[in-house]
């Protein structure tokens, strides 16, 4: 069986490469169908990537140390999102073109 985020990503990666980079897209697709779960880097020049955790844009490279540091194949759901957190935090904070909030928490979204 194929799977649909493959499928997915591929298709997205085909529309971004049309504009030879002119779209300032660098997106991260995930989810999970039949194959089960998926995650997906799309570069604004239309390559894709599937890896295990991945990080894009200006405090990727923070949120990469976070996830290198403390990411785990047998994570729980509530330790994932925690950590999604931290990656995301130190992100912003770690990001000199980033304007700092008052707010310091961010909470995951996560679609059932």
């Amino acid at each position: 069986m194929r799977s649909r985020l493959a499928l997915c990503a591929r298709r997205h990666g085909r529309a971004v490469f049309r504009y030879q980079g002119h779209i300032g897209a660098a997106l991260v697709l995930g989810g999970y169908d039949a194959t089960g779960p998926h995650l997906f880097t799309i570069a604004p020049h239309g390559s894709t990537d599937k890896l295990p955790y991945v990080t894009m844009g200006s405090g990727s490279l923070a949120a990469m140390a976070v996830f290198e540091s403390f990411w785990r194949a047998d994570m729980t759901r509530a330790d994932a999102i925690e950590l999604v957190c931290q990656a995301i935090e130190a992100g912003i904070f770690n990001d000199l073109g980033c304007v700092l909030t008052a707010s310091r928490r961010w909470d995951a979204m996560v679609a059932r």
